[in-house]
């Protein structure tokens, strides 16, 4: 199986479909996609690969975007970071143990988790293209 960006998130077998280079560009297209400047926050699950956050982080944090790292949680824990924080968006990593696949799921400032329809289709074509302007200055990574 490949890295999928599905109708609800992006996953894939860590080191093998998703790699720490590919979250990476995920972070960016991310970071270039929110419409708003602004800080995003990251929530990861219990047994997610710390590369893969890495990777994410990283990607956002070079587009210029602050990052909250706001520990373990789930879904509701991004939604309430964001609040907390007055992110312009957030992202769950988490690991599906199922599937023995890695997830990235990403949201909005309102919470909402970003679809096919509201904007992953778009930042889909963004990783795609891999034509990211590098920001002025990078980012700025607080844990919280």
């Amino acid at each position: 199986m490949g890295t999928v960006f599905s109708a609800y998130d992006i996953r894939g077998r860590a080191d093998d479909t998703l790699t720490v280079e590919y979250a990476w560009t995920v972070g960016k297209a991310f970071a270039e996609w929110l419409p708003d400047e602004g800080s995003v926050v990251i929530v990861t699950s219990q047994s997610v690969n710390s590369g893969i956050v890495h990777g994410l982080t990283e990607g956002i944090l070079l587009q210029g975007r602050d990052v909250v790292s706001c520990g373990t949680g789930d879904t509701q824990a991004v939604v309430n970071a964001i609040s907390e924080h007055g992110a312009v968006g957030g992202a769950l990593v988490g690991h599906d143990d199922v599937q023995n696949l890695e997830t990235i799921a990403l949201f909005d400032a309102h919470g909402t988790a970003v679809s096919a329809e509201t904007g992953l289709a778009d930042i889909n074509q963004l990783v795609d293209s891999g034509n990211f302007l590098p920001a002025a200055e990078k980012g700025t990574l607080v844990t919280k």
